[in-house]
């Protein structure tokens, strides 16, 4: 890890996420170590190293929480997203505990506020987040298969602990989002759409496997597509399964899918007469 001194925590959104109804986003850390292979961050301008090394360093910015206490009075009531090109529960946040101390800056002023991840860790937050009056966590979860998912995301978390964090979240009643973006290949389609289903997101979002030429997406490299080659998997196979969740269901595909919490949610969290609702 290499410590990094920002100049700023929040940063006016652009690209797709702008286009989705965010103003802002914040970003923790540069860099991710769970190194997922189709991640489109490693194509973006601002990753200078060789997208070889993606997954293998990571940047911390150090003064994050106290920018954010600086700069959190003007995203009152406005829309963020966070994490745009990082992961804001990385395995290190365990101990840098950054993006808890932005969420408690920001919670007096109550953004719209859109967390995206694939780490667990975000269960260690439900007391914070749930305090938020409009508030939606977005869990990746690309797979059924951890055969799979250790191909494409070796250093990522395991998928079941995914499911698990989305399950107690919900019980400290946090809207959930689940992304299935890029949809990676599956052992059992139609036992994946009846689990999505019968967990019953407040959002559900899907994208096929693809080269988006440098535009959001599953933007891969050859090591991605040299990977999904090898699988017995297809966009027919991506469109079938897609057929079989929009019969039953709303679903969101690609960048449509991104998109804020509503402006009016469940009332907050309030501490002092509640109990905590989950605890890591």
């Amino acid at each position: 890890m290499e410590p990094l001194i920002a100049r700023s925590i929040f940063s006016t959104a652009t690209g797709y996420i702008r286009r989705g109804g965010f103003a802002w986003t914040c970003n923790p850390y540069v860099g991710c170590t769970f190194g997922c292979s189709y991640c489109y961050a490693m194509f973006l301008p601002q990753n200078r190293r060789p997208k070889e090394q993606w997954g293998r360093w990571l940047q911390a910015k150090m003064n994050a929480v106290e920018l954010a206490r600086r700069e959190a009075p003007r995203l009152a009531g406005q829309t963020l997203y966070l994490s745009s090109v990082t992961d804001p529960y990385l395995p290190l946040e365990g101990r840098l505990k950054l993006t808890r101390g932005i969420l408690e800056a920001l919670l007096p002023h109550q953004p719209r506020l859109l967390v995206q991840t694939r780490g667990p860790l975000v269960v260690r937050d439900a007391d914070l987040l749930a305090q938020f009056r409009s508030v939606r966590v977005n869990m990746s979860i690309p797979t059924d298969s951890e055969p799979v998912r250790r191909l494409f995301e070796p250093k990522a978390p395991p998928l079941e602990r995914r499911w698990e964090a989305l399950a107690r979240l919900r019980r400290a009643g946090i809207a959930i989002g689940i992304c299935v973006t890029p949809m990676l290949p599956l052992e059992d389609p139609e036992g994946f759409v009846e689990r999505l289903c019968a967990f019953d997101p407040d959002v559900l979002v899907v994208q096929d496997f693809h080269d988006a030429h440098g535009c959001f997406g599953a933007d891969t490299g050859p090591q991605a597509r040299r990977l999904l080659a090898q699988l017995p998997w297809t966009g027919d196979d991506y469109r079938a399964v897609h057929a079989m969740l929009a019969c039953r269901r709303t679903v969101y595909e690609g960048e449509a899918g991104f998109f804020p919490p509503p402006a009016v949610s469940t009332p907050a969290f309030h501490p002092a007469t509640d109990p905590v609702p989950v605890r890591p």
